[in-house]
């Protein structure tokens, strides 16, 4: 009887050890996918800033036309 508790208490030592190894993979992809959530969140924010430069760039050359076609 010794021996079937003891197999038993392996087993579950050996399943927890396997549960274990399986959290920690999901736990680095998870890692992983925040990193790249985080990459692409940077990279639409400097994407937005050249947007918005661009678009205050046109903003200044369209007052500048009016500007000019005023004067002229």
């Amino acid at each position: 009887m010794t021996d079937d508790k003891k197999t038993h208490e392996t087993m579950k030592e050996r399943f927890d050890d396997f549960k274990a190894d399986i959290d920690e993979k999901k736990a680095e992809h998870q890692e992983k996918d925040v990193i790249k959530d985080a990459e692409r969140a940077a990279h639409h924010d400097e994407k937005a800033d050249v947007d918005i430069a661009k678009a205050a760039a046109n903003v200044d050359k369209a007052q500048e036309r009016e500007d000019e076609a005023q004067e002229g």
